[in-house]
């Protein structure tokens, strides 16, 4: 063999040798990859990004916005299975299940404020929630679109549809003159709430043990004879735990004649048909909260009172 034509022979076997690792590695344009440098963790958490959008949209960061400065909440995305009422109309009730039942069906929380997070009762009716130098008496959690709702469209009432156990939900309303009940409120006896086992004590004023509450006080509202309103509350968590608050903002209506947004929500330990308590969020619409603002939680019991929260048997007890 000429020394030419080894010349060629090893120019061709080089040349095939750089082409064949270069297809195997993949590093020729268009050359399909064979051999990766990348984990398969790498790959998944590559392609991951890559189907990422690569920026929010304008409602998106606004809701971000909001989250993080404490003005908005994660119900933010959608309270779809409320009932609305606005000038004495219902809506008809969505399917859909809200945000903070699918984080926690056991329904401990509500905007941050768990059972767990509760005080045991000390002998006051109420404790203050989120309370500051400022606001003693509580900061209620309501998001920007609820209080625009209210300088917007004025009085108007959203109670939540009863659960999968019969249980009363939150309702909110914005109430004003407009919205107060008016002549002589209605019988209710026929409604009979979740855990409503009615017993008589002689140390308790008026002897029943448990008033049909309502979350949204007739007096307030107009609504009375409403199963979404109303739940099985003790005597003391009617008149000395929610009737001083609600003759608080009934007052203020009274002498301004301005409006105040209200939201009460109930507190269930994991699947009882009574509630432990409930939260009592208020705040006056016009001047931004600052004749008017609240947010507590009044216990649901009775002294000397044994209940039994899972069914709402009770009993007499020397406590």
């Amino acid at each position: 063999m000429s020394r030419k034509s080894a010349y060629k022979q090893a120019l061709s076997i080089g040349t095939a040798v750089v082409l064949g690792f270069a297809l195997f590695t993949g590093s020729l344009d268009g050359a399909p990859k064979l051999l990766s440098p990348q984990s398969d963790e790498q790959a998944a958490a590559l392609a991951e990004k890559q189907n990422e959008s690569p920026s929010r949209t304008d409602d998106e960061a606004d809701l971000v916005a909001r989250l993080e400065s404490g003005t908005a909440s994660s119900e933010d995305s959608g309270n779809g299975s409320e009932s609305a009422t606005t000038n004495g109309n219902v809506a008809e009730d969505s399917s859909a299940t809200p945000i903070d039942e699918v984080e926690n069906p056991d329904l401990n929380r509500a905007r941050g404020v768990y059972l767990t997070s509760i005080p045991d009762y000390a002998g006051n009716p109420y404790v203050a929630l989120r309370a500051d130098g400022t606001h003693p008496l509580g900061t209620p959690s309501f998001t920007l679109d609820e209080y625009e709702r209210a300088t917007e469209e004025g009085c108007f009432k959203k109670f939540s549809k009863l659960d999968s156990l019969g249980r009363t939900r939150k309702a909110l309303a914005c109430i004003g003159p407009e919205s107060l009940g008016q002549g002589k409120r209605g019988d209710i006896s026929r409604i009979h709430p979740a855990g409503w086992h009615q017993q008589r004590y002689d140390f308790i004023p008026g002897q029943s043990l448990y008033n049909r509450c309502h979350l949204i006080a007739w007096s307030l509202c107009g609504e009375n004879a409403n199963r979404k309103n109303l739940l099985t509350g003790t005597r003391y968590l009617n008149e000395t735990g929610m009737l001083p608050f609600e003759e608080q903002i009934l007052n203020y209506i009274h002498d301004t004649g301005n409006h105040v947004l209200y939201r009460v929500t109930p507190m269930y330990n994991e699947e009882e048909l009574v509630c432990r308590g409930v939260r009592l969020e208020a705040q006056s619409v016009e001047d931004h909260g600052k004749a008017l603002c609240f947010h507590v939680y009044c216990y649901n019991l009775q002294p000397h009172a044994q209940i039994d929260y899972a069914t709402g048997r009770n009993q007499a007890s020397g406590d």
